[in-house]
């Protein structure tokens, strides 16, 4: 009981040091968290904290730890609470530097928590729904004893009032107090904390005369409030936790949120935190009636026009009266999230309607030190045809969130007129399949017959499902049907071409010219290919193909081509069968295209009214360039270059679009001059040999390399069939041998490449030297500091040793044994070694990029390891309980250099090999009492050394003790002054071991006797306890 007190006690002593910062989090993980005004609000307070990751992970188990923080927070404030310290370990598995030691110790001293019997506390363990509203009831100023939060049925106690005061509002489900408390429930209950009143008591004495014990007692009354605080919470007259101990925070309950649903608003001082929709009277997630919404909120007259509001999108819309008999006028509809919101002072209400909204990721930005993360959406047309949006959103919008999607990933988005901007963002759910029935009933309350059935399930459409796109659905044809957050189409798309098998139609001949008819290709990856073809395709007729025409292909056992044309080829000017040559079709001076911009002009044509195209990260574009007489691919817009046409400088452009998208699939693109292209994408590339993985085949055939791509270090792949070019594009290089080059055998510098749709590497190019600008390789490396140059070519005695100077902004990599790239500099990179290789640029004479290739030689292979243990992360001995978790054994083992590399694991017990044990850790099930020594040989491997190039290394050993187990139980303890109930004097909890599962025994040493009171002789301890019910003890005891 004085515990307990004292709990309160402290709580008033210390909260007017409570201090807050405002501003909600954007947790990484935001989408899954249920209760987001509660998080936010206890984050913004500093009650409760997110991960260093980012994230707030709300479904974890609450620990009995973190519980420790949070109640320290909430009764110290959190600046208060952070200073906590513990002097000495509080428990033994609780030592002074654990990470809420201070927050443990004092819940500790004040009795909020205990530990357990073996002296532990077990900080990772969970803490119930019951014991954590019961510390908050203490919060809030009732008393355990008067209440009866202590001895039996107090959880039924706790519950009660807790709930009756509202600490569990809003949850979703129903209060299990026996449930473990997760972290979003903690903060759901804590923040209802902080909106309840306070309570005290007025009478609280104890007065003893004789034998006879008088309490004075009365009910928790609640507290009332005259300070200048009342009205920050509720203008009541009441005392409001946050009112008294966060007298910064405010909340102004008559708010509305951006889609003008009723709403709380939050703020620190003057600073938001946020607006959030209050919980509605009644929601819908397709077409309501006006009678159906009269009959759940149970009135009993009409609500007429001018007392209801009605909201779209948080614009305001044509309001209608809530009548009994109205089944004409309907609100909301498939997909749309109608809410309502009943005030019955004033007879009013408020419907909202909530579209949802098909959109495409353009791209994610990451946050930077002066602007938050965000991604870009494509809306409407740009998104895909006949997608819907929000007439007032633009093209393309801007949303903040820490929430990461892939470029060009199909999103739901919802958006507001009233704040102009999205509101939400999430991917889009899809089902894949073969199309067997399209409904598209295009009257207005028809949307109970828009549909699609696809794999034999029937999906309703969503109210902002375009008709437009059923139109287009061919049953019989395979679609992926995209779903809102209700299960409702929203949209349908057709299984897509992939850009790896166009080419565009550069030239022909007919069997005049050659012994077979011939067309010159130009491959998506930027090649020129003379191929045979099986028909004559420059011939007029049905079987005709224009210069300029994109196309498809197959090859025949014959090698021969059989070309079709996709279903439009759009272009800057009208193909005709007239033109012999691309660069003869007339030149648009209106094209522009931007690095990382979705948006293509490319002036009007007849098979291009609308002047504008887009694109993402899957589209192909394939560039002449004029001085090189070559073409180069690049693989999505954040790859392409800029073109910006002009007068006399034109250019002429062919795409295909799949279906009726505005999205380019493949572009190809002929400037007449190539001054209006700047690529500012380096195509250079750095491959590290040594980094090649196995040949893999996942659908894909491709070998993955770590490379350095625009001085971005990254893991590229490798098509298996990918070939490598002389600089000059054209012609095959080879090795020393004379052979082609193979996809699993590159290294050094590429000038160029090319990619397909997804992403594969399939065309190198050679580096390209220049007058100003060359690509070397030297083995061998030292420096001069003072004159900030780089010697190359010391091997040997430097017999071809060159220096170089270095320019200051030069770009170095380091290359290990295994292709580990990471980024170095000159004073790391360079240092004196006959046996690395470099490979660098050379621009004007100074070296600008650098690899540097470590080669390291050593006598013999050697290294060192150690163990770790999951207990206590040392090499340490241990002892665990039996049932503990399992205890993980760890290998650290490090080469004495980094040629040194672990070949293979072997683990021993008592020094006999376990034969299946040969990785890098090792579990040790507690199930049984044991005790045993383990370690592990481990064999480093070096294939650089001119000595023994294997070496075995045996570790220390470890040993694992697990106890035996021990069965422990809670016995009630009566102290007594003659031996029966009556006289009981106070009580106690103890807890006990148990022998055999049934019996207990309980010493004078496991009770905390009353104050003022000793054992009496015939205390009747030790006591033997059968357990089972509830086991109790009745203890004599005499005044001291």
């Amino acid at each position: 009981m004085k515990k307990f007190l004292s709990l309160v006690l402290a709580l008033v002593m210390t909260m007017s040091l409570v201090t807050v910062s405002a501003g909600a989090k954007d947790f990484t993980d935001s989408t899954k968290i249920q209760y987001k005004e509660a998080v936010d609000v206890m984050s913004a307070v500093k009650v409760i904290d997110g991960y260093t990751d980012g994230s707030f992970n709300p479904s974890a188990t609450l620990t009995r730890g973190a519980a420790a923080k949070i109640i320290c927070n909430l009764i110290l404030g959190p600046t208060t609470a952070s200073a906590l310290v513990a002097d000495a370990a509080p428990y033994k598995d609780v030592p002074t530097n654990h990470t809420f030691a201070g927050y443990i110790a004092y819940c500790q001293k004040e009795g909020i928590i205990s530990g357990y019997a073996d002296g532990t506390f077990k900080p990772a363990n969970s803490l119930t729904g019951y014991a954590f509203m019961k510390m908050l009831l203490g919060a809030l100023g009732y008393k355990a004893d008067q209440e009866g939060y202590t001895g039996a049925n107090w959880s039924i106690n706790v519950a009660k009032r807790a709930l009756n005061i509202g600490l569990a509002d809003d949850l979703v489900g129903d209060f299990n107090g026996v449930k473990a408390v997760n972290r979003e429930e903690a903060c759901l209950y804590a923040f209802n904390t902080l909106k309840a009143t306070m309570v005290e008591y007025e009478k609280n004495s104890t007065v003893t005369v004789g034998n006879i014990t008088i309490k004075d007692t009365s009910d928790a009354k609640e507290m009332t409030n005259t300070a200048k605080t009342d009205g920050n919470i509720d203008k009541d007259g009441k005392m409001q936790f946050a009112e008294k101990y966060f007298t910064d925070l405010r909340l102004n309950d008559n708010a509305t949120d951006p889609f003008m649903r009723p709403a709380n608003q939050w703020k620190i001082k003057s600073e938001e935190i946020g607006t959030y929709a209050q919980t509605p009277d009644l929601t819908y997630t397709a077409a309501v009636k006006s009678s159906a919404i009269y009959k759940d909120l149970a009135l009993g007259d009409a609500i007429e026009k001018k007392n209801v509001s009605v909201y779209v999108d948080g614009e305001s819309a044509d309001a209608y009266a809530i009548r009994k008999n109205d089944n004409d006028t309907k609100f909301g509809g498939n997909g749309v999230l109608t809410e309502v919101f009943y005030d019955k002072n004033d007879d009013s209400v408020v419907i909202t309607e909530v579209m949802t909204y098909f959109g495409q990721i353009n791209k994610t930005v990451k946050a930077t030190s002066t602007a938050d993360a965000y991604v870009e959406v494509l809306t409407g047309d740009a998104a895909a045809d006949n997608v819907k949006k929000n007439t007032a959103a633009n093209s393309t919008e801007k949303y903040e969130t820490n929430e990461t999607f892939e470029d060009d990933a199909y999103v739901l988005y919802t958006f507001s007129v009233k704040e102009d901007e999205i509101q939400s963002v999430e991917l889009a759910k899809s089902v894949a399949g073969t199309v067997t029935k399209v409904e598209n009933d295009k009257k207005v309350d028809a949307s109970k017959n828009k549909n699609v059935t696809i794999n034999g399930e029937t999906y309703k459409a969503s109210a902002t499902m375009a008709n437009e796109i059923l139109d287009k659905v061919s049953p019989k044809n395979d679609y992926t049907l995209y779903l809102d957050s209700y299960g409702y189409g929203i949209f349908v798309e057709e299984e897509e071409y992939v850009s790896t098998d166009f080419a565009l139609l550069k030239d022909y001949r007919d069997k005049n010219s050659f012994d077979t008819n011939r067309a010159l290709l130009v491959l998506a990856d930027g090649t020129e290919k003379i191929v045979d073809t099986a028909k004559n395709y420059k011939k007029a007729g049905s079987d005709h193909l224009d210069i300029g025409t994109i196309v498809t292909y197959k090859v025949n056992d014959a090698n021969e081509y059989t070309l079709k044309e996709v279903k439009t080829t759009e272009a800057t000017a009208p193909l005709s069968s007239k033109t012999t040559a691309l660069k003869d079709y007339q030149a648009s001076t209106k094209f522009k295209m931007e690095t990382d911009k979705a948006t293509i002009t490319t002036g009007t044509s007849d098979k291009n009214s609308k002047g504008t195209i887009y694109a993402n990260s899957k589209t192909t574009f394939v560039v002449y360039n004029n001085a090189d007489d070559e073409w180069t691919s690049y693989t999505g817009i954040k790859n392409a270059p800029s073109v910006t046409a002009a007068a006399k400088k034109g250019a002429v452009a062919f795409w295909y679009c799949k279906g009726t998208s505005t999205i380019a699939t493949i572009v190809y693109i002929v400037p007449m001059n190539d001054d209006i292209v700047e690529d500012t994408n380096n195509k250079n590339i750095f491959i590290a040999g040594e980094s090649v993985s196995n040949y893999v085949h996942d659908g894909d055939d491709y070998y993955t390399y770590n490379a350095v791509v625009g001085g971005e270090i990254k893991t590229v792949k490798v098509d298996a069939s990918a070939k490598v070019y002389e600089n000059d594009g054209k012609t095959l290089a080879t090795d020393k041998d004379g052979n082609s080059i193979k996809a699993y055998a590159l290294n050094g510098i590429y000038g160029k490449y090319s990619t397909d749709s997804d992403g594969f590497i399939t065309k190198l190019v050679e580096y390209k030297n220049t007058a100003d600008k060359t690509y070397a390789i030297g083995v061998g490396l030292d420096k001069n500091s003072e004159d900030y140059t780089v010697i190359v070519n010391t091997v040997n005695n430097g017999a071809n040793k060159k220096t170089i100077t270095v320019d200051d902004d030069a770009k170095f990599y380091n290359v290990d044994k295994d292709g580990d790239i990471t980024a170095g500099s000159y004073k790391t990179s360079v240092v004196k070694d006959e046996d690395d290789i470099a490979y660098y640029i050379v621009e004007d004479g100074m070296v600008t990029t650098m690899y540097v290739e470590e080669v390291e030689t050593k006598d013999a292979a050697n290294g060192t390891v150690t163990l770790e243990n999951s207990v206590n992360n040392n090499n340490a001995d241990i002892t665990v309980d039996n049932g503990a978790d399992a205890v993980v054994l760890t290998v650290v083992a490090k080469g004495a250099t980094k040629n040194d590399v672990v070949e293979s694991y072997q683990w021993y017990k008592d020094g006999k090999k376990l034969a299946a044990e040969t990785g890098k850790t090792l579990t040790i099930a507690t199930d049984k009492a044991s005790d045993s020594e383990y370690y592990c040989k481990v064999v480093f491997a070096n294939d650089k050394v001119n000595g023994n190039g294997v070496k075995e290394v045996t570790s220390d050993s470890i040993k694992v003790t697990v106890n035996a187990y021990v069965q422990t139980a809670n016995v009630a303890v009566y102290f007594t002054t003659d031996g029966t109930k009556a006289t009981t004097v106070g009580t106690d909890v103890v807890t006990v071991k148990v022998q055999g599962g049934v019996l207990a025994t309980v010493t004078a040493k496991d009770v905390t006797l009353p104050d003022g009171y000793k054992l009496a002789a015939n205390s009747g301890l030790p006591a033997g306890v059968t357990i089972g019910g509830t086991p109790e003890v009745i203890v004599t005891v005499e005044k001291a």
